[in-house]
């Protein structure tokens, strides 16, 4: 609660963070002081007002997170002088105007999300400098015009009059040709509007008649047709379509429980009470919908596991595609991780229970199916809970099947900034391992309550690993109790081992798993949790793939 106070001269601070909170009032102009700052996160508070144009001013900022609040106006382009930028997060603002050019200058970005706001005007040109390996993401906003030629993935739905040659958006002569046309019927419409109240007034008495008479014909064929309609789904995709799509109001907002890289998903209730999740699948430069669609329904109608989120159904039409699952009611891993209330109800018995059951299927995934298959994008977003807090794997748009004993050339980098294996964004080789590193992220990410973030990095540089393990716990939820300690330090090695640079040192998933769930394991770390460094986890991780 409150706002933040005066910063001082922090000229040497690197790391400031103070999001997820119940922060109000607005940023000053004396965050230009934090002239070190590499990430500065905001997220997720109560701020509001203008953002300050000094932020431009913070020329060795990598991450800027502002997402969730309640700023106004305008971005300012000086934010497009933070040449080293790698995340600038901005959504579910109220920020108008158009896209500062200038912000497609930042070449070092992987991911630029602004969607939730009502911006308008054209997307920038200078948006084709971005790299192809980032994810811009503007849904949701009102911008027009044509798209330009963008090599990253971007995320355009929910926006009004876009045009171009790719994204699947349409052609923009069909959209002058279409908006022509409405100008010329307008004169017509005037007159109509004379003739309405007549031909309204006699067709009237003609069609009451005909409806009372057909609604007692209608009635009873929609209770026969309806029954149980999951046994319909696999007859007539027509009546999934149809009944889908007046339950959600042809995919209104208000129904929708979540976006993520490849589509929204939706809460659906059919008559009778059924509830189910419905992903609606997006569009993407250079990435076709129908792999992904295909990717998924191949993958999730071949297995069977109680740790892998259901598919009842799938529905290929002209208009849309999209995927029924069973709902699961809590949502996912990081709503909740970020919500603050929420967070305190996932106590150590639990979290730790998350981290196994994703554990055990991936190793479903990549030991125990007749082919192994990837997931490709595990992270918190893609974990979903229910009422008991099991967790669920779920979003396998990316999936694929690799043959035993071998690895895969990656055409697409898939996957999602922060939690993707290094070893792809390098020689883009696809192999088991690349979901190891991802889950090692989630699983520091629950012994954490946030990302792990620049405490990824020594692995990466190969440098000593600082602080004390217990300074890194979530201190929303009590610390562990004796019980839980060991296998909180259990959780951690984990993570390490899976985090490691190279490979062939990660552990497999089936490893991961049994170490997670053995009663007979031995006690891998010789000392308590308060006198753990982050460095001793790190010496003794190889311990894992002994098991």
């Amino acid at each position: 609660m409150g706002s933040i106070g005066s910063i001082g001269n922090l000229t040497s601070l690197e790391f400031f963070d103070l999001s997820n909170n119940q922060i109000n009032g607005s940023i000053s102009s004396t965050f230009s002081k934090l002239t070190s700052v590499t990430t500065l996160s905001l997220g997720s508070n109560k701020l509001s007002g203008l953002l300050p144009p000094e932020l431009g001013s913070l020329i060795h900022l990598t991450r800027l997170e502002l997402s969730s609040n309640q700023f106004e106006g305008s971005i300012p382009p000086q934010i497009g002088h933070c040449h080293l930028l790698t995340s600038l997060l901005i959504s579910d603002n109220f920020l108008t105007g158009e896209i500062p050019q200038e912000l497609g200058y930042l070449t070092n970005l992987y991911e630029m999300d602004l969607s939730r706001n009502n911006l308008s005007g054209d997307i920038p040109a200078t948006f084709s400098n971005l790299p192809r390996q980032a994810m811009l993401i503007l849904a949701y906003n009102s911008l027009t015009g044509k798209v330009p030629s963008i090599t990253a993935s971007i995320l355009l739905y929910h926006n009004k009059d876009l045009c171009g040659d790719s994204n699947h958006l349409m052609p923009c002569e069909t959209l002058k040709l279409d908006m022509n046309h409405q100008s010329r019927k307008h004169p017509r419409m005037v007159l109509l509007a004379f003739f309405a109240p007549f031909s309204f007034a006699c067709l009237s008495i003609a069609s009451i008649t005909v409806i009372c008479r057909r609604n007692k014909c209608s009635k009873s064929k929609r209770k026969s047709k309806s029954g149980d309609i999951l046994s319909i789904w696999n007859f007539d995709g027509k009546i999934a379509f149809e009944d889908i799509l007046t339950a959600t109001e042809n995919f209104d907002e208000k129904y929708c429980i979540g976006i993520g890289g490849y589509g929204t998903v939706f809460r659906v209730e059919l008559e009778g009470g059924v509830t189910f999740a419905v992903k609606l699948l997006h569009s993407m430069e250079e990435f076709n919908d129908e792999e992904t669609f295909h990717a998924e329904i191949e993958v999730l109608t071949k297995i069977r596991h109680r740790c892998i989120v259901k598919l009842y159904s799938f529905c290929s039409h002209s208009q849309c595609k999209f995927l029924v699952y069973d709902l699961i009611e809590r949502g996912s891993l990081s709503s909740i991780l970020h919500e603050q209330e929420l967070a305190k109800e996932l106590d150590w018995s639990n979290r730790i229970a998350i981290v196994a059951d994703v554990a055990q299927a991936l190793s479903y995934l990549h030991h125990d199916c007749d082919d192994p298959i990837v997931h490709r994008d595990i992270k918190s977003s893609n974990i979903l809970l229910n009422r008991d807090y099991k967790a669920y794997v779920s979003d396998f748009g990316m999936a694929r099947k690799l043959k035993h004993g071998c690895s895969s050339w990656s055409t697409i980098f898939a996957g999602t900034c922060g939690y993707i294996a290094p070893e792809l964004s390098s020689t883009m080789v696809l192999t088991e391992k690349c979901d190891v590193y991802s889950f090692g992220v989630v699983a520091l990410e629950v012994v954490m309550g946030k990302h792990p973030g620049d405490l990824l990095l020594p692995f990466f540089c190969r440098t000593e690993q600082p602080g004390k393990f217990n300074d890194i716990l979530d201190r929303r939820i009590a610390a562990p109790s004796t019980i839980h300690e060991k296998d909180v330090i259990l959780v951690a090695l984990v993570a390490f081992a899976c985090l490691q640079v190279n490979p062939k040192s990660r552990p497999r998933m089936q490893q991961v798993y049994q170490a997670l769930t053995s009663r007979n394991r031995p006690a891998f770390m010789p000392m308590p949790l308060h006198e753990i460094s982050l460095q001793d986890l790190h010496d003794y991780c190889g311990t894992i793939k002994n098991i």
